[in-house]
């Protein structure tokens, strides 16, 4: 391997360590809106990081085997390493997120969830909602009253979320009494600091609001994690198998997926990803189910958050690019219109059927809760000022850092860099949709930069379309074994054909580790 293959991946990570560890240079804009970093405490940060390097050294090994059986495992195999991947990015994301020290362990999660500081829909869930059905009937007037902060702007899933919870931890004593026993201290620990605190309150942190805090945070954690099976679902459609292991293994190792946990972002990607899964593979292959299911899906997604709206963008914009040959009378074209009418009508009917039925039992205009819900975001600008020229400099650097450096590095290279490696397109299943694709995701993430919604806190807003970048890197790990076999031959061993995946793989571990202990995506103390 060549020094400059290994180059840019040693400064990526050198750079972050020394802007987030070695400067105090504001990760923001002053007097708007900061990132905080977490206080250095080496007696509780060292052993932290040691456990973070056993952890990430049993990953890469579990990666490394996986990969080596992609090109010959079958189905039922295939699921099972891809269970493996889903159980190790969990427990990951469990051991690094218990590293930092104090009150940014896992008992952040307490505090986010508890306080409507941070979240409020448990709060909402817990002091509001005694009805579903009452709370559904008038929740457009409830968006009327123009809230520009979380109640307002969001649609009633993310309250029946956890109205949901709580009922279950009331029917279910025995799962209530599960989610004590296996609490870890930390988090434990801030639920006593909540509890004395509210112990006069008319609402005090009850045993039952323990367990569905906790709960809500293995919900969230296990569902980040679950984004590594659509992804790689997604990232085969388009490349080999190989390929696209090598690309979704890098996904319990961005930083921004775990500093946002367990805010409700953090359960987003893997329901983005899977709906642009089945929407492609819809359209690919006429599917009318997988069609009516993605309608469903983005509709599910809508009624949490009006943050899927980009996401059905890009389905629009890549169904648009994959017309575009017909539209311009192009020969070479397979897509039938009677087809892809009929696949637009069973995507539309997903997602139009919810809507009708909770207009007519509920009386919930569910259209007009979202325009409102939007009106309601844009007025947050007009309380909260932001400056757009310094936002749209600073959101590139900041959503890098998101992502993490090496792989910043790699969607540059890969979205800047023609492949030249056009004879060996068939052996790598390269398949010629990749480009709509891409050029879809990078059209919507375009226009939303410049569309200036994201002025603060983009690295968690974004954290719904960072598997997105992730796709972005296909092209990069394609021409990766050109690359190699150009420098020493066919005949090297899988270890060394993979040296710049384990290097990137490690330089990516070293940089989220690095900012996971020390940027906080939380304000505390909490309040």
């Amino acid at each position: 391997m060549r020094f400059r293959t290994l180059l840019p991946f040693l400064l990526t990570s050198l750079i972050t360590i020394s802007l987030l560890w070695l400067t105090q240079i504001p990760l923001g804009v002053k007097g708007e809106w900061n990132w905080e970093r977490i206080p250095f405490a080496a007696a509780e940060l060292i052993p932290g990081w040691i456990v973070s390097g056993i952890a990430f050294a049993v990953y890469l090994l579990l990666a490394l085997i996986a990969l080596s059986r992609m090109p010959y495992c079958r189905w039922y195999e295939l699921a099972v390493w891809l269970t493996g991947l889903t159980a190790a990015a969990g427990l990951w994301s469990l051991l690094l997120q218990d590293s930092p020290p104090g009150e940014y362990r896992l008992s952040k999660a307490a505090f986010v969830l508890y306080y409507k500081g941070s979240s409020g829909y448990f709060t909402q869930a817990q002091t509001e909602i005694h009805d579903a059905s009452n709370f559904l009937s008038n929740y457009e007037a409830k968006m009327e009253q123009g809230d520009v902060l979380h109640e307002g702007t969001h649609p009633p899933g993310l309250p029946l979320f956890y109205f949901t919870l709580i009922r279950l931890s009331e029917i279910f004593p025995g799962l209530q009494s599960l989610l004590l026993d296996t609490q870890p201290a930390s988090f434990e620990e801030a639920a006593d600091v909540i509890a004395g605190m509210t112990s006069n309150s008319e609402h005090p942190l009850t045993p039952r609001d323990r367990a569905v805090l906790w709960l809500a945070t293995l919900i969230t954690l296990i569902m980040s994690s679950l984004t590594v099976v659509p992804l790689f679902l997604l990232a085969q459609e388009f490349t080999s198998r190989t390929v696209s292991w090598q690309v979704t293994a890098f996904w319990p190792l961005i930083p921004a997926t775990l500093i946002f946990q367990p805010k409700s972002d953090a359960l987003y990607p893997v329901i983005a990803i899977l709906f642009l899964y089945l929407w492609i593979t819809a359209c690919r292959r006429n599917n009318l189910i997988y069609a009516f299911l993605a309608g469903l899906l983005i509709w599910g997604g809508l009624f949490l958050t009006l943050a899927f709206l980009p996401v059905g963008a890009c389905a629009v914009c890549f169904s648009i690019l994959q017309l575009w040959p017909q539209l311009t009378g192009s020969r070479d074209t397979r897509i039938s219109w009677k087809a892809f009418a009929l696949t637009s009508f069973s995507g539309l009917a997903g997602f139009c059927l919810p809507i009708l039925i909770l207009a007519a039992i509920f009386d919930l205009n569910l259209l007009r809760v979202w325009f409102l819900n939007f009106q309601n975001h844009a007025g947050f600008y007009s309380e909260y000022t932001r400056t757009y020229w310094k936002w749209l400099l600073l959101n590139p650097l900041e959503i890098s850092l998101a992502l993490g450096l090496p792989l910043s590095w790699m969607v540059f290279r890969s979205l800047c860099t023609r492949i030249r490696f056009a004879p060996a397109r068939e052996s790598l299943h390269v398949d010629s949709s990749l480009t709509p694709l891409l050029l879809s995701c990078g059209i919507v993430l375009l226009l939303l930069w410049l569309s200036g919604k994201n002025m603060g806190e983009a690295a968690r807003l974004w954290l719904i379309f960072l598997p997105w970048f992730l796709l972005m890197t296909i092209p990069y790990w394609q021409a990766v074994p050109h690359s190699q076999a150009g420098e020493r031959g066919p005949s090297g061993s899988f270890l060394k054909m993979q040296t710049v995946w384990i290097l990137a793989l490690t330089a990516q571990a070293v940089v989220c580790v690095a900012t996971v202990s020390r940027i906080t995506g939380f304000h505390f103390p909490p309040g």
